[in-house]
Parts: C-alpha cells; sequence; structure tokens
C-alpha cells in the first residue's frame, strides 16, 4: 500500500489573492494511495481554475518502486493531456559513481530545468531520450506544452531543491520498503537486463 504526501506553494505565488481564491495547504499526514489520488486531482483542477491558463507543474517523488509511475498514469488518465516527465530521461551516465544509477548527480538539471521553465511558458521543447540497457541518451523528442496545461515531473529526485522553485503542487509517494526493493528488482530486469544481484 503507498502512501501520498501533498504539498503547495501558496496561489498568492501566482496570483494576487480575492477573497474568493482558495489556498492548498501542506498535508502533513499520509494518505492512502486512492484518498491521495482523489486529492491531488481535486488540487490539480484547483490551481488550473487560478492560473488563468498558465501552465502548472507538479511534482511526484518516491523511492523507486514506490508507485510514482502508476501514480501519474492515473492522472492521466482520469486527466487526458497532461503531459509527464520522468527524470530518468535526463540521466547523464557520464557522471556515474560506483555504478550507482540513483545517484542525484546524474541528472541533468541544466537541461531539465530549461526543459520545465520553456514548457510553463508555452514553448515547445526537445526532451532527451535515454536508453537504460545502453546506459546513454540517444536522441531527442519533440514536447509541445500539454492542451491541458498541465506538466509533471516525477522521479526519486522531483521534489529536490533545484525543482521545487518551478513547481505549483508538490507530491510524495512512498510504499512499504519489500514493496518497493520488490518493484524495483523487477523494473530493472525488464528495463535494463540487470541481473537481480546487480541491482
Amino acid at each position: 500500500k503507498a502512501r501520498v504526501l501533498l504539498s503547495s506553494r501558496p496561489l498568492t505565488a501566482i496570483l494576487p489573492l480575492s477573497p474568493l481564491d482558495q489556498q492548498i495547504a501542506r498535508f502533513e499526514d499520509d494518505l492512502t494511495f486512492d484518498k491521495g489520488f482523489f486529492l491531488t486531482i481535486r488540487a490539480i483542477q484547483l490551481l488550473k481554475s487560478n492560473s488563468q491558463g498558465r501552465p502548472i507543474l507538479v511534482g511526484v517523488a518516491g523511492p523507486s518502486g514506490a508507485g510514482k509511475s502508476v501514480f501519474c498514469q492515473k492522472i492521466q488518465e482520469f486527466m487526458p493531456g497532461v503531459c509527464v516527465l520522468t527524470m530518468d530521461m535526463y540521466n547523464d551516465a557520464s557522471m556515474l559513481v560506483e555504478g550507482n544509477f540513483d545517484d542525484p548527480r546524474l541528472t541533468d538539471y541544466e537541461t531539465l530545468n530549461r526543459n520545465l521553465e520553456d514548457l510553463k511558458a508555452g514553448k515547445t521543447v526537445e526532451v532527451p531520450i535515454y536508453d537504460f540497457k545502453q546506459s546513454k541518451r540517444v536522441g531527442y523528442r519533440t514536447q509541445e506544452c500539454p492542451p491541458s496545461n498541465v506538466i509533471i515531473i516525477e522521479g526519486i529526485y522531483a521534489l529536490s531543491d533545484k525543482l521545487r522553485p518551478l513547481q505549483d503542487l508538490r507530491v510524495s509517494i512512498s510504499g512499504g520498503v519489500h514493496f518497493d526493493l520488490v518493484k524495483r528488482v523487477m523494473r530493472d530486469i525488464d528495463r535494463s537486463g540487470q541481473e537481480p544481484e546487480d541491482i
């Protein structure tokens, strides 16, 4: 069972407040996956209604195997047109330290931040394509600002200090250690062809 923690910067950071404006408050308590999903959808709807057509950015973070991808897929199913970018695509394997592919120093934050800033400005960007079997970037794909005006960045470090200033809503997802480990092993066997003992 995954748990979800929601928080947002105050809407005053986006718009001047009027008596009718609403603010999204931080949830200190863990929520079930389903309740967290429902509240995330509601928070996105509230942010969109107060954004005057500007794109909003949602950060979804958590350990490997916690359910970030499933959570984001559910959002896309419920809100068609949402753009989900995964931080894995911004890996720079030339920075690999001691075979640790989860090291935050692997992330190409310069390209990632530029892409997020441009998408929030309504621009089209070139998103890297990372091949996990080859452990390298193999090209780029074009990503337009989504028609929904909702952009999600998901990854282990999606709530890092380097990304938080751009985010309108932050979601943290965590599962049990055993759940995370099993999902991580199964994913990496399939995605990168690694042996279980290497993972």
